[in-house]
């Protein structure tokens, strides 16, 4: 079992607090009048773009986009802490309230990975949940509700500030989180920053509501509490690094060594019984010393969000960075200017970064192509 000292960046003990997710910059738009984004979203320049015709911002590109967030907006079990009722599709449901008897804790553990990947993880790893992570407040979401619906009010500008503001507790007796990570399509990214990157962003989260819907009520089913996670309730960086995923990069994104930064994050949290993986430390130290020198991800930044340091620091650039860890911070309302006026995110840096393996830039039309 790892403990805190074990993790392998540098944290301020004495000033860290728990992150409160109203500061991200998705949520900083909608509440901090001194953001140029504030009330800004995607939809602010996309006519300008359709009608410019430039590459990778054609209607049928903004189309691919928008159709890719279908599962993740609108399908409603996606993120549930809990199964409200169980239904009977078939297969009963008096089987379920007794909790699996584990006997073999590696077995099962492994066969926990499998069904994770089987429902579409690329990678995936498990980690003790370090409450440091988790957000001290942030948007809990009413149950059975979807993406899309759950935040309307907030999107519009509508909702006051404390729904933002939700103390985040979690269950007695949760103590292990099960991390997935999703990779997105290494052709689209290569074009970033133009639409068919932000498609491959799009369908990786409905990938991720997909899995850690099935892999939640897999938990269930075997008797056991599952709370099914995108970017809400914890940070997934450093959850991911925990479960032996990777590293941060200079991006400030987790860098596999699989896929590098061209993947998404999601988790399930759990008190199923399961074995903890290992921090990559090799991996860790690999990018530590590849980011002092590698400034591909910084020079293909548009808006200059990305810092060309050549040491990490514990100076955040900005509010919306988590603070008291030692990393390079990136300028996110820098970055999020830029995805306004792109009408889109940006994958710029992924597509840069070498851990990604992309060997040959595309334009938009090679895509579809």
């Amino acid at each position: 079992m790892q403990t805190k000292k074990d993790f392998p960046y540098e944290i301020d003990e004495n000033s860290y607090h728990r992150f409160e997710q109203k500061y991200n910059v998705l949520y900083r738009r909608l509440w901090d009048k001194s953001l140029p984004t504030y009330g800004k979203i995607f939809e602010l320049n996309i006519d300008n773009h359709i009608n410019s015709g430039e590459d990778g911002y054609s209607q049928i590109d903004f189309a691919l986009v928008a159709a890719g967030w279908t599962v993740y907006e609108k399908f409603p079990f996606a993120f549930s802490w809990h199964r409200e009722e169980s239904i009977d599709i078939g297969y009963g449901v008096d089987w379920m309230k007794e909790k699996y008897p584990v006997r073999d804790l590696k077995t099962f553990t492994e066969k926990t990975k499998k069904a994770a990947e089987f429902y579409g993880a690329s990678l995936v790893g498990i980690a003790d949940v370090d409450k440091r992570w988790i957000y001290k407040t942030g948007f809990v979401r009413p149950a059975l509700t979807s993406e899309a619906d759950s935040k309307e009010r907030i999107r519009k500008g509508d909702a006051s500030n404390s729904i933002l503001e939700s103390p985040i507790n979690l269950p007695e007796g949760i103590n292990k989180v099960i991390v997935m990570a999703i990779e997105m399509d290494q052709i689209a990214i290569s074009t970033a920053p133009a639409q068919p990157a932000s498609a491959a962003a799009a369908v990786a989260y409905s990938k991720m509501a997909f899995a850690i819907a099935c892999l939640g009520e897999f938990i269930r089913n075997l008797g056991y509490q599952a709370i099914q996670c995108g970017n809400d309730t914890a940070l997934s960086i450093p959850l991911a690094i925990d479960a032996g995923l990777g590293a941060l990069g200079r991006n400030g994104l987790l860098l596999t060594p699989e896929y590098g930064p061209r993947v998404r994050i999601c988790k399930v949290f759990t008190d199923m019984p399961l074995i903890a993986d290992n921090l990559n430390l090799i991996f860790i130290k690999k990018v530590e010393n590849f980011c002092k020198t590698c400034y591909k991800c910084a020079d293909a930044c548009e808006n200059d969000a990305i810092t060309k340091d050549k040491d990490p620091s514990f100076k955040p650039v900005t509010i919306s960075n988590n603070p008291s860890v030692k990393k390079y911070y990136v300028d996110v309302e820098k970055c999020f200017e830029f995805w306004i006026e792109n009408s889109g995110d940006c994958g710029s840096c992924i597509a840069a970064c070498p851990f990604s393996k992309i060997k040959r830039f595309s334009s938009s039309s090679e895509f579809w192509k």
